[in-house]
């Protein structure tokens, strides 16, 4: 029970107290303790609701039965018993407020019965009436609340669910942001520090159009991330715009590599066939590692591409003969390597980058049917 019901319950249960003091001591009945000692129990059941319910029904159901066993308690608790009754059938079980009833109805039917009763048929009747709409009541707003916390519950499951989806396509933006600026701003700038060593005319050719078509992709691409934005393309995995295929997707790394004296060799199955979301994942492995390549590996002369599917696995290796001790110099997050152990756990696979003695080694593996 909240804070707020509990303290209401404990002023009602006060006042109700007060007046039933007031009551006895102003009544020309003759006074008796045992119906006072039943009142106040009734009272106290009521109190003890807002601590412990079962043990409050428990308590009822002893003051009903011993009521009920010696007669002498009254008409008039039972109308206490009314308001307990449907304060359980609140704030228990069904089960619970039907054995709390039985007693009750004993109670009542004790009372009709005895000798010299002063509670009639019709009165037991409009009781019995009363008991019965306290208990439909308080079923009601048991139920009603059971719905309420329902429907919050169903919000927030729904609010973390919005929340999940917003945080993907968060990490989707920026996994396209990070790849137009790990590789094409890359390339950009490793043909531009060329243009300020070089005087040939035609290594400044190559660099020129190096950097017109990095430029002009990255620009394409950054339409794209700002259509992602507005709505205008689906941000599922599978349809992230890439290349179609592996082999462009080798073929275009083969061509920025020679472009930086690296010699590409791929050993990739011709008619090789894979589901979209490993086919993603892999070519985001060849373009991740053709990018590092470039800003951390320039004394690479050699690069080899090697694709293994077999046993509803995909294997790739991408391999550098890179010294360990050069680098391009440009800055490095770790964002891309770190997505890539993201994305390939989640599929059930392995990812790991490290530097041997003859160069750096990125493997990749993966479920077909992840």
């Amino acid at each position: 029970m909240r804070p707020v019901s509990r303290r209401l319950v404990i002023l009602i249960s006060a006042l109700w107290l007060i007046l039933d003091s007031l009551i006895r001591s102003t009544s020309n009945e003759p006074p008796s303790v045992f119906r006072a000692a039943t009142g106040t129990a009734i009272v106290l059941c009521f109190a003890l609701i807002a601590w412990r319910p079962p043990i409050a029904a428990v308590a009822l159901i002893v003051t009903c039965t011993v009521a009920a066993i010696a007669g002498d308690a009254g008409s008039s608790g039972l109308l206490g018993v009314i308001v307990v009754l449907g304060a359980i059938a609140l704030t228990t079980t069904v089960r619970l407020t039907i054995v709390c009833a039985i007693p009750a109805a004993a109670w009542l039917v004790a009372e009709v019965v005895k000798p010299q009763s002063t509670t009639g048929p019709l009165p037991a009747a409009v009781i019995a009436f009363l008991g019965v709409i306290s208990v439909a009541v308080g079923l009601a707003a048991k139920r009603q609340a059971e719905r309420s916390r329902a429907l919050a519950d169903e919000l927030v499951a729904r609010d973390h669910e919005v929340a999940e989806q917003l945080r993907h396509e968060r990490d989707l933006i920026a996994d396209e942001l990070h790849d137009i600026v790990a590789h094409e701003i890359t390339i950009v700038a490793l043909h531009a520090a060329v243009l300020e060593r070089t005087e040939d005319p035609q290594t400044r050719a190559q660099s020129q159009t190096a950097i017109r078509e990095a430029a002009v992709q990255a620009l394409t691409d950054i339409r794209r991330v700002l259509g992602m934005v507005r709505g205008e393309e689906n941000l599922a995995p599978e349809r992230i715009p890439s290349a179609d295929s592996l082999p462009e997707t080798i073929n275009a790394v083969t061509k920025e590599l020679g472009r930086a004296g690296i010699t590409v060799t791929a050993d990739v199955p011709v008619d090789v066939r894979l589901p979209s979301a490993p086919h993603v994942a892999l070519m985001r492995v060849i373009r991740e590692s053709s990018t590092n390549v470039l800003k951390h590996a320039t004394g690479a002369k050699n690069v080899r591409i090697s694709l293994v599917v077999e046993r509803g696995w995909a294997r790739l290796e991408f391999a550098d003969d890179s010294p360990p001790s050069r680098t391009a110099g440009l800055p490095a997050s770790g964002y891309g390597i770190m997505r890539l152990q993201e994305r390939f756990r989640l599929f059930g696979g392995s990812f790991s980058a490290e530097q041997q003695p003859r160069g750096w080694v990125v493997s990749a593996s993966l479920p077909l049917d992840s």
